[in-house]
């Protein structure tokens, strides 16, 4: 021990000698600067009303401490033992507490230790006993052992409402060296108490202060708010409910480090929750109603109908966390989550905004945590995300190595039905890769147009649209981690079908006016109209379609940058030949064997500024042949890659979601 300066302020001391033996009597006030034992400090500005006497044996080198009091506060020690120092500096003493209570007995603690504890005060039976014996030198440091305790107690504190009531505790503590903790022993044996009328009782125990080896037990039931009002938790506020836990624990730390020996660590036992609800962090963010079992198994936490409401959103859990414990209370491990979620509603809003901060998508950066493994499997009524409004949202969601992959995910919305499969690779955060098919069935197109906001252009809107979309979607794209696309990277093959399909107010379709002589191109009405779409190379590149309408029968082919450039291909009967100019549409009106005459046409320049004009001689033909080609080269390449993707995907997937392997 490094034993620091003492201020002697008012002391008297008598002393008289007898064959060699020195008798010492002193009385007064003695303060302690600080004892300093390793990294900690004790007694520090401690002072002591002392009452001694005690023996010198100068022959023998000998110090005897008859049995003595020393007062601190309004509590009293009896000191007793000898020092002796004549080969070996040799240690013997101990001390009784009389009368102490907890505040006294915090504050012989280090204050790093007792700083949040040193105001709580007891009223009743607080005994503390010590016992140094042993040599102390530089190589040696004597035995420590301390008895502690409490009997029908009560603990409070002097700001709280809460207190407890008759309190009961067997403390002790040893080590083989003062000064070296390593292998230090602590137990808390027969805890017991009322928390505001309700019991508790539990144990406590850790071993091998270097390498810890700790047992715990609880069993009560408390009340919530009785919790933070005998002990306050600056982040949760407004706890109320109840909790009724038994549970237990026993294990090395140290296992729990790892993932592959955490299970050796025993943990046992359930908590149940009878509604709970508290306001936490800043903002704050609300729960309410949490009920449910919360079951340990070693490092598993199981949950069972754990059901509650957060801010709009309500839930209701059922499955696993695994690795629970290691996760809690080391940085840096992994955690597996195997869930059921049930829902009534889910108010997405509330939730991206408490995930990706006040400012949104412009202040967050996306990131799948390399220590989530996830297998998540939902059932949610409705869904809510700002126009998005889903119903009926079924499906699985597999998360693991920075990887995400969904399954046989399906939703009603938008007047129709769809369903999802998915892969997200978020290893490398600033490119993350998406892979993706879906199928539409039934989707309104004004919906979809109204539900991302015309897509941001206005070349053709909502207003314009009518029809019943149904399609299969193969899509792979690359986000940033603003979760914005790289536009150069996103490829897809759309197969679609529009039904009772409507195109009302399409000012390409004004200007046509102009040579087909036909006042119903203001409102085209048509039954089926399919084509296959291939979106690649910021293009979507729009094969030849026949669109049959209840005003005429119209062919359109053509090309839609994403810098909204356009090029389209028409080609629709000609009725009235009184309005063209023949020479002036020479080559780009074609007669078949029965007299019937079609126009070709072109649609080209951007959104804002274009033209219709006609499509002449042979090009128009060339132009049909080569957009129909390219498109069949990239999706065929398109189709050949997702292929190979595909098979690699479900070689690994077995293994890849193998919580218990890895």
């Amino acid at each position: 021990p490094d034993f620091k300066s003492y201020a002697v302020p008012l002391i008297t001391a008598s002393i008289s000698v007898h064959d060699g033996l020195y008798h010492i009597r002193a009385d007064g006030d003695v303060t302690t600067e600080q004892i300093g034992i390793g990294s900690k400090i004790f007694l520090k500005n401690k002072s002591f009303e002392v009452t001694s006497t005690m023996t010198y044996d100068h022959t023998n080198k000998n110090f005897i401490i008859h049995p003595s009091s020393m007062a601190l506060n309004k509590s009293s020690f009896e000191v007793k033992g000898n020092y002796s120092f004549l080969k070996e500096n040799i240690i013997d003493i101990s001390a009784k507490g009389k009368n102490t209570d907890i505040q006294t007995v915090l504050s012989l603690l280090p204050e790093d230790v007792t700083q949040k504890l040193s105001k709580y005060q007891s009223d009743g039976n607080v005994y503390f006993d010590l016992h140094l014996k042993g040599e102390v030198s530089d190589r040696k440091s004597p035995f420590i052992s301390i008895r502690f305790g409490c009997k029908d107690t009560r603990v409070f504190h002097p700001d709280y409402q809460s207190r407890v009531e008759h309190a009961n505790l067997e403390g002790s503590f040893a080590s083989a060296s003062m000064s070296d903790l390593s292998r230090a022993e602590i137990f808390l044996k027969n805890i017991t108490g009322e928390l505001n009328g309700r019991t508790f009782l539990g144990n406590f125990s850790m071993e091998n202060f270097d390498d810890p080896y700790v047992a715990f037990d609880f069993k009560g039931e408390l009340d919530a708010a009785s919790i933070l009002n005998f002990y306050p938790v600056p982040e949760i506020r407004q706890l109320e409910g109840a909790a009724r836990a038994d549970v237990s624990f026993s294990g090395k730390i140290a296992l729990l480090k790892k993932k592959t020996t955490a299970q050796q660590v025993r943990a046992q036992g359930s908590v149940e929750l009878h509604n709970i609800q508290f306001a936490v962090g800043k903002q704050p963010l609300r729960f309410n109603d949490l009920n449910g079992s919360l079951h340990f198994n070693n490092n598993d936490l199981a949950l069972s109908n754990v059901s509650g409401r957060f801010e709009k959103s309500d839930f209701k859990l059922n499955g696993f966390f695994k690795n629970v414990i290691t996760f809690l209370l080391f940085e840096n491990q992994p955690i597996g989550i195997e869930t059921d979620l049930k829902s009534d509603f889910i108010d997405l809003d509330r939730l991206f905004g408490i995930a990706l901060g006040k400012s949104g998508s412009q202040d967050f950066g996306f990131s799948v945590s390399p220590n989530l493994h996830l297998n998540f499997n939902c059932d949610v009524k409705a869904m809510q995300y700002k126009r998005f409004k889903p119903r009926e949202v079924k499906g699985d969601l597999l998360v693991k190595n920075q990887m995400a992959v969904s399954r046989n995910i399906h939703l009603k919305a938008m007047g129709g039905e769809l369903s999802l499969n998915g892969i997200v690779d978020a290893k490398n955060p600033k490119a993350i890769d998406v892979v993706s098919s879906f199928k539409l069935s039934g989707i309104h197109i004004d919906s979809v147009f109204y539900l991302f906001q015309n897509f941001y252009q206005d070349f053709i809107e909502a207003r314009n649209l009518k029809g019943q979309a149904f399609a299969d979607v193969s899509l792979e794209m690359t986000l940033n981690e603003k979760l914005k696309l790289y536009p150069e990277t996103l490829i897809a093959d759309i197969g679609a079908t529009v039904k009772n399909g409507e195109l009302n107010d399409f000012e390409p379709m004004q200007q046509l006016k102009r040579y087909l002589d036909d006042e119903g191109l203001s409102h085209l009405r048509f039954a089926d109209l399919k084509n296959d779409i291939h979106i690649q190379k910021r293009t979507i590149y729009v094969p030849m379609m026949e669109v049959r309408s209840n005003v005429t029968n119209i062919q359109v082919s053509g090309t839609h940058t994403f810098d909204q450039h356009i090029d389209y291909r028409v080609v629709a009967p000609l009725r009235n030949k009184k309005k063209i100019d023949p020479d002036e549409a020479f080559g780009a009106i074609e007669e078949d064997n029965t007299g019937k005459s079609k126009i070709f046409l072109k649609i080209a320049g951007t959104t804002n500024h274009y033209t219709v004009s006609y499509d002449k001689g042979a090009v128009k033909k060339k132009i049909v042949s080569d957009l129909k080609k390219e498109v069949q080269e990239l999706k065929d390449a398109f189709k050949t890659k997702g292929k190979k993707q595909k098979k690699e995907l479900e070689l690994e997937k077995e293994e890849y979601f193998d919580w218990e392997n890895k």
